[in-house]
C-alpha cells in the first residue's frame, strides 16, 4: 500500500479501528482502573490558582495562538453545548442559546461554515450515525471542518435524575433516592456500553472528515460547588422553596452538606477522567493528536456555587451574583464584557408570549412519564413538567400549594416572586447549566488548548 497518499492511510487506518472498536473495544486497563483516583479535590478547587489561568478574548488568542479554523467549525453535543438558557433561547426543539460556547467561538473567525448541531438532553444514542436525531448524520459539510467540538456523557449517566433526587427534588416524594441515583452513574462508567459508543462515535467523526488536520476538542463538565465553604451547609436548592436557614435539621429538604457537594463534584470529575480516557484511547492509536480532551474547571475557580466574596460567605441562594456561572431555575443571564443584551427583556417577552395560550397546564400525571419513555425523550423541560404534575397530586402537599399559588400569580401576571416557571421550558430547564459567562469560560478553556 506503499502508492497510497497519506490522507488515504488515514482513511484505511480509521475505518480498521473502526472495525477492532467493535470487536476489541480500545477500552485497555480502563475497567480496571478505580474513578476515584482522581484528585477530585485539586480538580473542582475554588481557591485562586498560583498562576492565574488568562480568560483571554478572541483577539487577544489569536495573536498568542493560530486559529485552526480556517474553512469551517462543526459543534456537537448536549445542552451544554446547546447553551440553553443563555441570550434568547429557543423555546422547544434543541434549545439552542444565543451565548452558547460554539456561537462565541464563531466570533474569532469570519466567513467560515459554522453547523451548529447541539441539542439539550441529548446522548451519545443522538449524536452517532444512525442515531434517533442523529447529528453526525445532520453534518452537511464534514470537508469544511477544521474542528469539531463535542460535550456529551452527562445525560448518559443520568445527570436530570441525580440533581432532582439529590438537590432539586422536581418530583417531590417521587423524586428518587440521591445515592441509588449516583451509583446507577458508577454503574454505567464502570462498564463497557458507554465507553464503547462514545469511542466508536468519536472515531467515526474522524473519519467522516476529509480534512487531514480535523481535531476533536471533547469538553467535560465543571464542578457544581465550593465544597468547603460553610454557609450552604444551611442551604437548600429544592426546587419549590430554595432558601437558607438556621435550622438544617429540618425534615423535607435536601441540605447542601459540605458531604453532598464533594460527592456531587467527584462524580463530575469521575465522568471527566472517564471521559479523558477514551480520549487518550483513541490518540494511542493515531500519529497525532486528534481528540484533545478540554477541563473547563480551571476557569470556573471562584463562580460556582457556595463561594467565598472577600473572605465572607456568599449567602446562597443568590441570584444576583453574577459571578456565579451557573443557572438555578428562573435565574436571570449574565452578559458578556461589552453586551449588555439583558435575558430579564427576553424573560417577559416570554412571558408574554407563553400568556396567550392555555401554557400554563401540566401533563397528565398518569401517563407522561410511560409518553416521555414511549418517545425517547429525555428533554430536561418535559421531564420535569411531568415531575411537577405528579409531586402536586396529593393536594394536602407543600409542592400543591406553591403550584397553586403561582398558578395564581400567573392568572394576575404577577411575575415578581415566581419561583417554578414551568410555564416557560427553557427558564426552568435552564438550572444546572452554565451561563453566558460560563460558556466563555468553555470558550477559553478550548481556544487554551489551540
Amino acid at each position: 500500500m506503499a502508492f497510497l497518499k497519506p490522507f488515504y492511510w488515514r482513511i484505511a487506518i480509521a475505518a480498521v479501528l473502526l472495525v477492532l472498536a467493535q470487536i476489541i473495544p480500545l477500552r485497555g486497563s480502563y475497567r480496571h482502573l478505580s474513578l476515584l483516583e482522581i484528585d477530585y479535590r485539586a480538580k473542582c478547587s475554588s481557591k485562586p490558582l498560583a498562576t492565574p489561568i488568562a480568560a483571554p478574548r478572541s483577539g487577544s488568542v489569536a495573536a498568542a495562538r493560530t486559529n485552526p479554523i480556517k474553512t469551517g467549525y462543526t459543534a456537537f453535543g448536549d445542552s451544554f453545548a446547546a447553551g440553553i438558557g443563555t441570550e434568547s433561547t429557543e423555546g422547544s426543539g434543541c434549545r439552542i442559546g444565543g451565548f452558547s460556547y460554539p456561537k462565541q467561538l464563531m466570533t474569532t473567525v469570519n466567513n467560515a461554515d459554522f453547523e451548529n448541531l447541539p441539542c439539550s438532553a441529548a446522548k451519545i444514542e443522538n449524536v452517532v450515525s444512525g442515531g434517533q436525531y442523529s447529528q453526525e448524520d445532520a453534518w452537511n459539510n464534514p470537508d469544511k471542518a477544521d474542528i469539531a467540538t463535542i460535550s456529551i456523557g452527562g445525560n448518559n449517566i443520568g445527570f436530570y435524575d441525580i440533581l432532582t433526587a439529590c438537590v432539586l427534588r422536581v418530583g417531590g416524594p417521587f423524586a428518587g433516592d440521591c445515592d441509588t441515583e449516583v451509583n446507577k452513574a458508577y454503574t454505567i462508567m464502570q462498564g463497557s456500553e458507554l465507553y464503547d459508543k462514545i469511542q466508536f462515535t468519536l472515531m467515526h467523526i474522524i473519519t467522516k472528515s476529509s480534512n487531514d488536520n480535523f481535531k476533536i476538542y471533547m469538553t467535560g463538565y465543571a464542578c457544581f460547588f465550593n465544597a468547603e465553604t460553610d454557609w450552604c451547609d444551611d442551604t437548600s436548592f429544592r426546587i419549590y422553596n430554595p432558601h437558607h436557614t438556621s435550622n438544617s435539621s429540618a425534615n423535607g429538604e435536601p441540605w447542601l452538606k459540605k458531604a453532598l457537594r464533594l460527592q456531587l463534584n467527584r462524580l463530575v470529575t469521575d465522568l471527566n477522567a472517564f471521559l479523558e480516557k477514551i480520549v487518550d484511547s483513541i490518540n494511542s492509536y493515531y500519529k497525532t493528536e486528534s481528540v484533545i480532551f478540554v477541563d473547563p474547571n480551571p476557569y470556573f475557580n471562584g463562580h460556582r456555587w457556595c463561594e467565598q466574596d472577600n473572605g465572607q460567605d456568599v449567602q446562597e441562594p443568590d441570584w444576583n451574583r453574577k459571578d456565579t456561572w451557573f443557572f438555578l431555575s428562573n435565574w436571570d443571564d449574565d452578559n458578556l464584557p461589552g453586551n449588555a443584551s439583558a435575558a430579564s427583556d427576553f424573560v417577559r417577552q416570554q412571558q408574554v408570549l407563553q400568556l396567550a395560550g392555555n401554557t400554563t397546564a401540566l401533563p397528565d400525571p398518569s401517563t407522561c412519564e410511560q409518553t416521555l419513555a414511549k418517545a425517547n425523550n429525555s428533554d430536561w423541560a418535559d421531564r420535569m413538567q411531568c415531575d411537577i404534575a405528579k409531586a402536586i397530586t396529593n393536594t394536602s402537599s407543600f409542592e400543591y400549594q406553591v403550584i397553586s399559588q403561582e398558578l395564581q400569580q400567573v392568572q394576575n401576571k404577577d411575575f415578581t416572586t415566581l419561583r417554578i416557571p414551568w410555564y416557560i421550558p427553557t427558564k426552568l430547564a435552564e438550572t444546572f447549566h452554565p451561563r453566558t459567562l460560563g460558556q466563555q469560560a468553555y470558550k477559553n478553556a478550548i481556544m487554551a488548548k489551540w
